[in-house]
């Protein structure tokens, strides 16, 4: 015995039902000449068109066939009448047997264009006297009408008796051609098609208008969706109404207004702390609380030589412009390398890596951004010092390790940053570093992942404060060949797109 779940096809599903191989069937013969997009417009035209018309084809059939009835009423009471009065008109000559009379009468009433033939019967129903055309084969039923046709024309015989004092002594018959009758059906038919057929021309022209206008609301809102998913948040769709279409418009703008508004706080965020800090925050709102987590990751500290008593010299406005284009080539070269700026303090810059975004190369990443760092900020310096600029000059030191990187600070106001030994110490080699030298820990240079892509030198063992022995460290000179040339084209590509001359020129 099969159990379901050795059939197929689940039980339940579609083709277990009466008839879904046969929709599945009939879906698939039509699918090749359904188009994979048809607009609601149309979708909504052809329904509303498919009603009026199959309203007014009903309509029109009704009208119709009530006409065309009361028109065979009309005929057959015209027949009728022409019968009785032939049979009033008969009954004295036919009590008398004048077949003379009977026959002038019966000639007489044939010679109407209207009339194609009539009979006179006696109380067997045996002919007495006929002229024009009959039935081939007459029933004889008073009150009755016989259709037949002669020759592809359409006839009508009517039958009626003839009474004395409620005795019935004979019966008559005419014939009427049904030639107008058709005629006048056909005309009726022709004139309630062609008004069908033009009302509901002019019903799916007006259908179409107003499908075309119901749809504007969501063609409005696909055109919003659009430049929302191209970024323009400032998109707003101005129609009004106050239905279901209207609210969702509504709806929408207010959407739109919502995100503008977290797009320009995260924008401006962004200022403040790392993007991908404000990333992290503007996804996680209710997430943003005090505390952190244990990472391995690097840290980079680049400080101004002798900056204390430059700015001694300086106006603060001059100050803060020299500041802003050597820190803003410090965020291009950490940006190059996936680093993430943790704060600037006053003339330094605290750069990580690693953290928050996880980051397996961090500390090559480190090293080759410590690196372009001082190459950037001597082609600055050459080009400023052609212009009779201020020119300063960077120290670096870093260190990686095991650290702490969270929220740290009170509930009112906290920052996201990284703390811990390997921190502490990579501060403090920036403070022992000569100007335009890079420091770092000797453990760091000598991991055998680091030491084949770097350019270092033995630094000597330095007394850092608050550690009871000496620190071993290594003044880092360059990266391998091919990260060079790729750095530099950075520089190239940094320089050129920030000044209009590139350093190194001549004026």
């Amino acid at each position: 015995m099969n159990t379901p779940a050795d059939n197929d096809t689940p039980s339940g599903t579609d083709a277990n039902r009466p008839g879904g191989a046969l929709r599945r069937r009939f879906g698939a013969l039509i699918r090749p000449y359904v188009p994979s997009y048809f607009p609601v417009a149309w979708k909504m035209g052809l329904s509303i068109s498919a009603l009026i018309l199959v309203g007014m084809t009903l309509l029109g059939v009704f009208l119709l066939n009530d006409q065309l009835q009361r028109m065979r009423q009309q005929a057959d009471s015209f027949g009728a009448a022409i019968a009785a009065q032939l049979a009033h008109t008969a009954r004295e000559p036919l009590l008398a047997e004048d077949r003379f009379l009977l026959k002038v009468h019966i000639n007489n009433l044939v010679r109407s264009d209207s009339i194609h033939g009539a009979a006179l019967f006696d109380r067997d129903n045996t002919p007495i006297d006929q002229a024009g055309d009959l039935p081939p084969r007459a029933l004889l039923a008073d009150g009755t009408v016989q259709r037949w046709r002669d020759q592809g024309e359409a006839m009508s015989t009517y039958f009626a008796p003839v009474t004395v004092e409620q005795s019935r002594v004979g019966a008559v018959a005419v014939t009427l051609s049904d030639r107008s009758i058709t005629a006048a059906q056909r005309q009726v038919r022709d004139t309630m098609i062609t008004a069908t057929l033009a009302m509901g021309l002019l019903a799916i022209i007006a259908s179409f208008l107003i499908s075309r206008r119901l749809a504007k609301p969501i063609h409005n809102l696909l055109a919003a969706t659009s430049a929302l998913q191209q970024g323009d948040l400032k998109y707003r769709i101005q129609e009004r109404r106050n239905d279901e279409i209207g609210h969702l418009i509504e709806a929408y703008n207010s959407m739109a207004h919502d995100m503008l508004e977290k797009d320009q706080v995260e924008r401006v965020l962004q200022r403040f702390v790392s993007p991908s800090v404000a990333r992290t925050m503007m996804a996680n709102l209710d997430q943003v609380t005090l505390g952190g987590r244990d990472v391995e990751a690097t840290v980079v500290f680049a400080d101004i030589v002798g900056f204390t008593r430059l700015s001694e010299s300086l106006a603060p406005e001059a100050v803060a412009d020299m500041l802003n284009v050597y820190f803003g080539a410090i965020t291009a070269a950490t940006s190059f390398y996936r680093g993430t700026i943790d704060k600037y303090m006053g003339d330094c810059a605290m750069i990580v890596f690693g953290v928050p975004e996880e980051d397996s190369e961090h500390l090559f990443h480190g090293l080759c951004c410590a690196v372009m760092i001082q190459r950037l900020v001597s082609r600055l310096n050459e080009y400023r010092a052609r212009r009779g600029q201020t020119t300063v000059e960077f120290r670096i030191g870093m260190n990686s390790g095991a650290m702490l990187a969270g929220n740290l600070g009170s509930r009112d106001r906290m920052q996201y940053t990284v703390v811990g030994d390997a921190v502490n110490l990579a501060s403090r080699l920036s403070n022992m570093a000569g100007a335009g030298e890079i420091i770092a820990a000797a453990a760091l240079t000598d991991d055998p992942n680091i030491s084949s892509r770097v350019r270092a030198t033995e630094y000597g063992r330095m007394r850092v404060r608050g550690r009871s022995e000496p620190v071993l460290t290594s003044r880092v000179d360059g990266v391998h060949a091919l990260s060079e040339t790729l750095m530099e084209q950075r520089i190239a590509r940094f320089l050129a797109e920030h000044y209009v001359e590139t350093p190194g020129a001549t004026s």
